[in-house]
């Protein structure tokens, strides 16, 4: 600092003079202070110093008191922070079980693997570190010399901070009654608070045990750490959290990462359940959906959260609906609620995007292809009405639907109306007029791409209202911070407080929405009649302005992931107009590709894990550009590995039947294994033996309901097949390898069939599958048999009888897998399977 002033009056001799007096002058201040500091220390341990008793003695107290608050301060911040956690060796109380007896040292390193991956804290852990004790054993711990100061001063400073803040040990346990045999007590321990908690878990096996035994443990520190700070934990600091919101969570984002998105629906929807009110699960569901194709069920998803910030709906469309720069109060509803608006802000992000992509969103919704078939749009309607009339006040009177419609006086009602009969209007029945549905398609198309400008709008202006109150200013702070941390290992939990950049939102405000509403209101002017089209040059002029701003956002200073990404975006929906000429069309896919790999190197974050199956397939903005060979040629050198550029996505019904197809040759190939095993057993209690035929009998019929054609968005239909399957199953799908296959799966082999052989397998399957001889009703005969035979005081099946039923379904479950992985000619499979199961056993 007073070198800088120098340097700066070095031209000014006058000024430069009175500066060195005025900096000689503060540093004299400086050594002055320093000294009298030094002096009054030296006189406090000096005997003829001239201090009284009194003097001395509020001293010590004054420095006492000044330990006792650092003492406590260190510990509170290593429990919030947390530092490393004492996982002790598990103790085993089991009796002996033989060939199930758990290896301690095993078990004990799975759970502190199962630990340290929540990312809470350092996967280090200290078995021999000692407990810390408390203030006053510490002081009487140290012998304080006034003569060797030098060297008890940093023993008593290293000693009152703690290094250790909370102890988790745990005893394995065994009971008799089933179905969860194996289970463990944990106990964690907080030093800081002087308390512990103990939990009691069970499961089916060990690995069971040991992931619930992790998951109550991380749910007991998540509300007293600063993980519990962050999304989307923040409602529960300083709460109870439920274990079981926590695991249904990791278990939905686990699934997600594998590509199971059946399972990671039904997961999101228990941790849903368990907390409604959280606007961080919705969003992570809506992606999910999004990635299924399920676009009218993400957009149920959205809209019903999007008041989950603390405000009413009717405060929301208010909000949503005022115009200008008015600084009305309003305005800075999100600025008095900062957490609150960043919870929501992704959310209302992905309600644009899903609003945004008309052209599949209307035509979901035009077919009623929600997985609630017209239960979702019966309750989703009422809501877009309310909140979006506004959008059809100018297409209410310049396309009236009825005479009446178009002599209402009343804008408002004639806009609800209007959109609500567009909304409700659904498929006219096959042989009508086929340019209707054309034109009833772009009506709905172009309300929902009005709706998405508008959100659009009040999204980016809301963003830009908290930055000039410097909602952001913390985190800007603290990455600079970091810019001068110490080199180490550091293993954050913290997330951007953003999750939308600024430059995605001008993207989308200023090109991407207003490009595809200048192509959503040319599609509904073409299916209009011509004596009520616009205007050819103003439509053409308003795709030429949107045009124009393209080239503008490739350059955005911002050089993040997500501006860069939507910049490509905008190119390639640029490619999707039907009059762009090749010329154009292979300009613009080679700025898409640019921008993309401008994108690619500097990804970071989730992002990385978005890119290789969102933007190789899935993305619906890039669907033109994705069969682009410059695309083909950046995926091939930004993604090299064959196993990633292959991956299939759902984003259809012949990518969804192909999956059902996997699941179903996946599940005959495991149930043949299991029931091979069966079969050379000499013989089973016949309760158990009961309980195999009822889970038997609901694969079968699941079986069924996932083969039919009407229920492919049916998602819980193969969500209960799978877990059927597990529950039969284990232990023999433990060491089995492909099941459940994943959504995002390698293509198939050259020998699997082509979708029309596979829509036709599973048609057959369905029907082969259902009546009084179908597998099923086999299954309930046995099990009503075995039910009788009970009540006759038997308690086992004799060796012949089990081998037969075992042997009969492993022929039944051979046959349909070879009937599934057979070639496409072969016309022997599906009589195969119809013979093995007219031969199948009665009882």
């Amino acid at each position: 600092m007073i070198g800088l002033l120098m340097w700066a009056g070095k031209d000014y001799p006058a000024w430069n003079e009175n500066a060195w007096d005025w900096a000689w002058g503060w540093v004299q201040g400086i050594a002055g202070w320093v000294a009298q500091i030094c002096g009054g220390l030296g006189r406090v341990f000096d005997h003829s110093g001239g201090l009284s008793l009194g003097q001395r003695l509020g001293f010590f107290a004054t420095i006492l008191l000044l330990f006792y608050f650092y003492w406590r301060a260190t510990r509170a911040w290593l429990a919030y922070k947390p530092g490393p956690v004492d996982v002790q060796q598990l103790t085993d109380s089991t009796p002996p079980l033989g060939k199930n007896k758990p290896s301690i040292e095993d078990l004990t390193a799975e759970f502190r693997r199962q630990l340290s991956e929540s990312s809470m804290y350092a996967p280090t852990t200290l078995p021999a570190e000692a407990p810390p004790m408390s203030f006053l054993e510490l002081l009487g711990d140290v012998e304080i010399d006034p003569k060797k100061l030098g060297t008890v001063l940093p023993r008593l400073l290293s000693r009152l901070r703690p290094k250790l803040a909370y102890r988790v040990s745990g005893v394995l346990r065994f009971r008799d009654e089933g179905p969860d045999y194996y289970g463990m007590t944990v106990t964690v321990m907080a030093f800081v608070f002087g308390g512990s908690r103990a939990l009691t878990v069970w499961g089916k096996d060990w690995d069971e045990v040991i992931r619930k035994a992790g998951y109550c443990v991380i749910s007991s520190l998540l509300p007293v750490t600063r993980a519990g700070r962050q999304p989307p934990w923040r409602q529960w600091w300083g709460r109870e959290l439920n274990p079981a919101l926590y695991a249904s969570y990791q278990r939905a984002n686990e699934f997600s990462r594998a590509g199971h998105y059946h399972e990671a629906l039904a997961q999101y929807y228990e941790a849903i359940r368990l907390d409604p009110v959280n606007p961080c699960l919705r969003v992570e569901l809506a992606e999910v959906q999004e990635k299924m194709d399920m676009h009218i069920d993400a957009l149920d998803t959205c809209q019903r959260a999007l008041t989950l910030d603390g405000q009413t709906a009717n405060k929301y469309d208010k909000r949503l609906w005022q115009s200008g720069w008015n600084l009305h109060w309003r305005r800075f509803r999100y600025l008095r609620h900062p957490r609150k608006y960043r919870d929501v802000l992704g959310l209302r992000y992905r309600n644009t995007i899903i609003l945004g992509i008309s052209e599949k969103t209307a035509q979901q919704w035009y077919e009623r292809s929600g997985a609630n078939g017209e239960d979702t749009h019966e309750d989703l309607i009422p809501i877009l009405v309310d909140r979006y009339w506004p959008v059809a006040i100018e297409l209410a009177n310049i396309d009236p639907l009825s005479q009446e419609q178009a002599e209402h006086p009343d804008n408002e009602e004639k806009a609800r109306e209007w959109i609500e009969a567009v909304l409700s209007r659904t498929r006219p029945p096959e042989g009508k007029d086929r340019s209707t549905p054309d034109r009833h398609l772009s009506r709905i198309r172009l309300a929902f791409q009005k709706a998405a400008t508008q959100e659009t709008e009040r999204l980016a202006a809301d963003d830009l209202w908290a930055r000039i109150a410097g909602l952001y200013a913390p985190e800007r702070v603290w990455i600079l911070m970091r810019l001068f941390w110490p080199f180490s290992y550091v293993q954050s939990v913290r997330v951007p407080l953003q999750p939308v950049t600024r430059g995605a939102f001008q993207v989308n405000r200023k090109v991407w929405a207003p490009l595809r509403l200048t192509w959503a209101t040319e599609c509904f002017d073409n299916c209009r009649p011509s004596r009520n089209r616009t205007d050819a040059k103003e439509l053409r002029k308003q795709i030429n302005t949107a045009r124009g701003r393209i080239p503008l956002f490739p350059v955005w200073r911002r050089r993040d992931w997500l501006t860069l990404y939507n910049s490509a975006c905008v190119y390639a929906v640029a490619m999707m107009k039907e009059a762009t000429s090749k010329r154009l069309s292979d300009q613009l896919a080679r700025c898409a590709v640019t921008t993309l790999e401008k994108a690619v190197l500097v990804s970071k974050g989730r992002f990385a894990s978005v890119e290789q199956a969102w933007l190789i397939n899935e993305d619906p903005d890039l669907a033109l550009l994705q069969k682009h060979r410059y695309f083909k040629r950046f995926r091939d050198t930004a993604y090299p590995s064959p196993e990633v550029s292959k991956k299939i996505a759902p984003s259809n019904i012949e990518q969804m039947r192909a999956y059902d197809y996997r699941l179903l040759e996946e599940t005959a190939k495991v149930m043949q294994e299991v029931w091979l095993r069966r079969s050379k057993e000499e013989g089973f209690d016949i309760h158990e033996a009961t309980e195999w035929l009822r889970v038997e009998r609901d694969i079968w019929k699941r079986i069924h309901e996932v083969a039919a054609a009407d229920h492919i968005w049916r998602w819980r239909y193969r969500v209960d097949l799978i877990r059927s399957v597990q529950i039969s199953s284990y232990p023999v799908l433990c060491g089995t390898a492909g099941f459940p296959p994943s959504v995002l799966a390698d293509e198939a082999p050259d020998g699997h069939p082509a979708f029309e052989k596979i829509d036709e397998l599973l048609k057959s399957v369905m029907k082969d599958t259902e009546g009084p001889r179908a597998p099923d009703s086999r299954s309930l005969q046995w099990q009503q048999f075995l039910s009788q035979t009970t009540a006759t005081r038997e308690t086992s099946l004799s060796p012949t009888t089990f081998h037969d039923l075992s042997s009969g379904y492993a022929a039944t479950w051979q046959t349909l897998r070879d009937w599934l992985a057979g070639e496409p000619k072969d016309q022997n499979g599906e009589q195969s399977f119809l013979n093995a199961v007219q031969r199948f056993p009665e009882p």
